[in-house]
């Protein structure tokens, strides 16, 4: 009866281990890999977001993640400006008409602020959060 229970103790034990280790822990960011947020100009100028159909002023990633910014209903040039730093190599400001594409190169537990608006018309301040 003690061999039984004590293998039982074991088990609970190993399997506590296991479950608990960095492996395991290191599988925990999985948010699809590619993101798309959509960029829509408003009447007044501004911008309004929209991921995977809900609002995209706040979206989680993971480091390597592909983040793409698609403007939508409009052929104007919009830009990104993050703000004391970026999730990615190079420039912190982008422009482009189309799509701006990024990879994010940043450590888990960072957040980004940054303005999206087109050239001249407020913009707004979403934030980018890394996992």
């Amino acid at each position: 009866m003690k061999i039984l229970s004590g293998i039982a103790v074991l088990t609970l034990f190993m399997g506590a281990f296991l479950w608990s280790s960095p492996a395991a822990m290191a599988q925990g960011c999985d948010n699809g890999g590619n993101h798309t947020i959509q960029v829509r100009p408003n009447d007044d100028g501004s911008a309004t977001l929209t991921y995977r159909g809900g609002p995209g002023d706040s979206v989680r990633v993971c480091p390597g993640d592909k983040v793409s910014w698609v403007l939508t209903d409009s052929n104007r040039t919009f830009f990104l400006d993050f703000f004391s730093g970026a999730p990615f190599a190079g420039a912190t400001r982008r422009g482009n008409n189309s799509r701006l594409t990024i990879t994010i190169d940043a450590q888990s537990g960072s957040s980004y602020n940054y303005d999206v608006g087109f050239d001249g018309d407020p913009g707004m301040d979403p934030v980018i959060i890394v996992e």
